[in-house]
């Protein structure tokens, strides 16, 4: 049984490989920075061992770069800004929370980071993607939201418009797992195996 799970982990990250774009399972993510908007930075408390935003607190923006978090696991989310893209991937993010991942403080060893494409957003409803994303922010205050107004990332890394994306960097910035689109079962069950692998929890 076990020879067979890893036999289908190979399979899996082989089909990756393959895939289009310039992202590639075992090659450094290519580096981008995003200047306009860019990541979201919450006024937070720490209660519990855990973030909290703080009551009337803000969010501002500064110039984010994709090698900010180096030296960790972390899952890139690309989403477009499109009505129910979030939708499409929402198993896996519901796993990645059941997992219970040590992301709840600043300096926890994976994170989770959120990057929107408001420029795949239809005309006139960028502003309202932004706040839907401002709202999560504050909801989970522990997480990594990036606002790209120019779809930088998009196009860097080649990926498809009105889509949803799922990237897995280990602390090297080497991508682990990449699939655009909807990812199975057994797609979610690989991607959360290989980030407990690398954080060396059960």
């Amino acid at each position: 049984m076990k020879k067979l799970v890893i036999l289908s982990i190979f399979l899996l990250l082989g089909a990756q490989i393959a895939s289009a774009g310039t992202i590639k399972v075992g090659e450094k993510l290519p580096e981008i920075t995003i200047k306009e908007k860019g990541v979201m930075i919450p006024e937070y408390d720490i209660v519990e061992d855990r973030m909290v935003f703080r009551k009337d607190g803000r969010i501002s923006y500064q110039e984010w770069g994709s090698k900010e978090l180096s030296g960790r696991i972390r899952t890139i989310y690309h989403l477009a800004a499109r009505d129910g893209i979030d939708q499409i991937n929402e198993p896996y993010i519901d796993a990645l929370i059941k997992a219970k991942l040590p992301e709840a403080l600043p300096d926890s060893p994976y994170k989770t980071i959120t990057i929107l494409n408001l420029d795949d957003a239809l005309w006139g409803t960028s502003g309202i993607a932004g706040r839907r994303l401002e709202k999560s922010q504050r909801e989970f205050p522990y997480a990594c939201y990036v606002a790209d107004e120019d779809g930088l990332a998009i196009k860097t890394w080649g990926l498809k418009e009105k889509e949803s994306a799922v990237i897995v960097l280990d602390p090297e910035d080497r991508v682990i797992f990449f699939k655009e689109g909807k990812l199975n079962k057994e797609e979610i069950q690989t991607a959360v195996a290989l980030i407990k692998s690398e954080l060396k929890i059960d």
